[in-house]
């Protein structure tokens, strides 16, 4: 080969290589971390210093040597709204936190790759109807009212929560932007159907002290108001275990509804790959153990309750996990009745 052709080849490969590179070659270091990270798109009680993401993170990290970026969406109820105005740096590989209505509404706007293709088979807990090929779960829980014993009586029906007792004493959530809050909306309209549901919720406002924007703010709430009951799950007493009041969950004489929550991958994610490696580990029995301490929710893979204070509640009756379906296709129209009886 004359010697001035191949200079001019060598030439030309170093040029192209420029183009192709330059771009990543003049990102700050920091830039570079986050062009290799997972990105992760999950609420902010999940992600935030005291949630179990950043634990699980870094478990990650450890394993794989890829760093978690999160994108925090807010409350879980805003996580598909989010996605339908994502933006170029608003766009994960992966979503943790969609419940099973969310994941409903999720399909019609969204694609999402075979999470569960390649995962190990494992006996686990979750109820009956609630594994999907698209989503993975990765904890779940039941719904309830939770008490302080000595403050007010357990209620034990819907219509219990009328009596004059609990007058200014129920705090729950706002269903257009909370998922528990959707899921008493739904329990209410399912029990009782839509017509007299409503009917109910209007005889149920003078029950009420507060409608909270999400689950961790009535929580909070319900800590500093005595004496309240508050909308929340059977695992709530967990959270105060330390405490020397006794915090329990209701048991009512219908089945309570059941909130799991799942991960899923969109198909405009970049490390696919990766973020179902992270979908996996999410079943892994030390992660599914810090999931199950910070979100005080039941686990998916049962050794993780070995040697815990978690059991699963006696004598508890619970929905399907989408028995609720051909309401959550109304869920608009339903929210919107809902603002007009409480707004």
């Amino acid at each position: 080969m004359n010697y001035k052709v191949f200079l001019s080849y060598i030439v030309f490969i170093i040029i192209t290589l420029v183009i192709l590179f330059l771009p990543y070659l003049l990102l700050d270091p920091n830039q570079q971390d986050q062009a290799k990270a997972l990105r992760v798109m999950s609420y902010s009680s999940f992600i935030n210093q005291w949630g179990a993401g950043p634990e699980v993170a870094r478990l990650f990290e450890q394993k794989t040597g890829i760093p978690i970026q999160w994108i925090n969406a807010g409350n879980a109820g805003l996580i598909i709204e989010r996605l339908k105005f994502k933006r170029e740096t608003d766009l994960p590989d992966i979503v943790v936190g969609l419940d099973q209505f969310a994941i409903f509404e999720a399909r019609r706007h969204f694609k999402w790759l075979n999470v569960r293709k390649g995962l190990s088979s494992r006996p686990d807990l979750l109820p009956k109807g609630a594994r999907f090929h698209d989503f993975l779960a990765y904890d779940w829980g039941a719904l309830t009212f939770v008490y302080r014993e000595g403050e007010l009586p357990a209620p034990t029906s819907l219509d219990s929560l009328l009596d004059e007792q609990f007058k200014k004493k129920l705090i729950f959530q706002d269903p257009r932007i909370s998922s528990p809050g959707l899921q008493f909306l739904l329990w209410v309209l399912g029990a009782k159907g839509e017509e007299e549901g409503l009917r109910y919720l209007e005889k149920l406002k003078p029950s009420i002290l507060s409608i909270a924007p999400s689950w961790s703010a009535s929580y909070n709430l319900f800590k500093m108001e005595r004496p309240s009951i508050v909308f929340s799950y059977f695992t709530s007493p967990y959270y105060h275990k330390q405490d020397q009041t006794s915090y329990q969950g209701a048991v009512f004489d219908i089945p309570h509804p059941i909130q799991v929550e799942y991960a899923g991958i969109p198909d405009f994610c970049i490390n696919c790959d990766m973020a179902k490696k992270f979908a996996h580990f999410l079943l892994e029995p030390d992660v599914q153990k810090i999931i199950m301490e910070k979100n005080y929710m039941f686990p998916v893979v049962s050794d993780a309750m070995t040697g815990s204070d978690f059991v699963l509640p006696k004598n508890v009756k619970y929905t399907a996990p989408i028995e609720n379906l051909s309401l959550i296709k109304k869920k608009r129209e339903l929210v919107n009745h809902w603002k007009r009886v409480f707004f």
